[in-house]
């Protein structure tokens, strides 16, 4: 089935059996591609008696045999990581243990409030530590597995939205006081629009990847599919997103000598582009009208000008929440954060949604390290693989795009859905089966080692 959807894709009979020392990896492989699928089911049972945390209980199974993974092969970074979930807990457990409304309600209520956030947080770094060694390990298995779980995600996807068009599911967003919106988005099944929005950036940018150039016609139906989809979420990022990829991979996986080649034909192409962004501004409000997007678009410049447009009033809540916790907490304890609940007693309101400041908030230094760190590891790691592998220079531009919408709406570093994902194509990078495939060649691969010997 892969072959027949991806070019240059591995059979599953070439899948490196995996030993008992690794029964931890093996049920990932099996499991991870279903992830997506697990938030839907999930999110559609929510409203029957059936509805229990589904997808919760089946990411808490991912990671920990994730994590029993990693500690049976010995990985390092996996100590940093526990170092960083220690240090990221010091401030809120202070919140806990020096604020009488927390401490009242129990060391169970801190748990549920700080742990899932700041799991969710580390769970991008773990996921990538894992997958490295996976792809070193196993490098055929690597790239059946991330096939499967990409082409099963954008299925589920477009699935989810094929249902909102059919009125089941829910509306990407609420109705807005004093803005009239004909179309709200949709979603399917899914809780958040935005998360969903970079799982779509982060998947369809893989499929895209794999189908340039080796399928032309399948790189366009993708393309058509995905635009349509993130019309249809009705988030900028998504909108922006999309098109930046479709537009600049072809470009990204250009061979050495193409644009010198086609420097004449590049700036025909440049020059009809900028035409068509005068166009696009030129019939803005039409397109905007006719996209669902120009009341609330409009209401939002009324508010705050460009910036109300391009943070949604994240400004304004940074600016509140900010000036709530300098209030009522000390500095140090704001250095190491003051926690979730130590936000939540103080206001209705306390996700900022931008990412690098809700983990300021919340973990102080550990959560500006947390960010940073993730970043900072899939830039380096997609930088220094710029001149050996074909991939990198997408994903170094998919990181760059998810870093925007980090700091402009958030969702991406505190994302639950996107972990999988964005670990697999940051860590696919380092997958030598993968250059091969696309430049026609022999795997130049061994298999993955005994590890009976090990």
């Amino acid at each position: 089935m892969l072959s027949a959807l991806l070019p240059n894709s591995i059979s599953a009979g070439l899948v490196p059996r995996l030993t008992s020392v690794s029964w931890p990896a093996l049920l990932l492989f099996y499991l991870a591609p279903w992830f997506l699928l697990i938030d839907s089911i999930s999110g559609a049972l929510q409203q029957t008696p059936l509805a229990l945390p589904w997808s919760l209980l089946f990411k808490a199974l991912l990671l920990s045999l994730l994590i029993w993974q990693l500690i049976l092969w010995r990985c390092i970074s996996l100590l940093l990581i526990s170092g960083l979930l220690l240090l990221a807990l010091a401030g809120p457990a202070y919140s806990y243990l020096t604020i009488p409304a927390l401490s009242s309600r129990g060391a169970g209520h801190f748990i549920a409030s700080e742990l899932p956030l700041l799991v969710k947080a580390l769970a991008p770094l773990l996921a990538f530590g894992f997958f490295r060694q996976f792809c070193r390990r196993y490098p055929d298995a690597f790239v059946v597995m991330t096939d499967r779980l990409m082409l099963l995600s954008y299925g589920v996807i477009l699935l989810n939205l094929a249902l909102g068009l059919a009125g089941l599911g829910y509306t990407a967003y609420q109705p807005m006081d004093n803005v009239a919106q004909p179309f709200l988005g949709l979603k399917g099944f899914f809780y958040s629009t935005n998360e969903l929005a970079v799982v779509l950036l982060v998947v369809s940018g893989w499929l895209l990847w794999r189908s340039w150039p080796t399928h032309k016609a399948r790189y366009m139906m993708i393309s058509l599919l995905t635009l349509a989809s993130a019309m249809l979420l009705l988030t900028k990022t998504g909108l922006l997103g999309s098109l930046l990829l479709v537009v600049c991979i072809p470009l990204l996986a250009a061979k050495p000598g193409f644009y010198r080649q086609y420097y004449r034909q590049l700036l025909v192409c440049l020059l009809l582009a900028l035409i068509t962004l005068l166009l696009v501004i030129w019939y803005a409000e039409p397109l905007l009208r006719a996209a669902g997007l120009y009341d609330k678009l409009a209401y939002a410049y009324q508010q705050r000008g460009v910036l109300g447009i391009l943070l949604s009033s994240r400004d304004l809540y940074l600016t509140v929440v900010w000036q709530q916790t300098e209030q009522h907490y000390e500095l140090l304890h704001r250095l190491f954060g003051v926690g979730v609940a130590g936000v939540s007693v103080l206001l209705k309101k306390y996700f900022i949604e931008i990412d690098l400041f809700d983990l300021l908030m919340f973990y102080g230094l550990a959560g500006g390290l947390i960010f940073s760190l993730t970043f900072g590891r899939f830039f380096y790691s997609s930088v220094a693989q710029l001149a050996v592998h074909p991939l990198a220079a997408t994903v170094l531009f998919i990181n760059i795009v998810l870093l925007g919408v980090a700091m402009l709406a958030g969702h991406v570093v505190t994302s639950g859905m996107l972990w999988l994902p964005w670990a697999l194509v940051n860590a696919a990078v380092y997958n030598a089966r993968l250059a091969t495939s696309v430049t026609g060649g022999k795997p130049a691969v061994a298999r993955g080692p005994d590890e009976r010997s090990a």
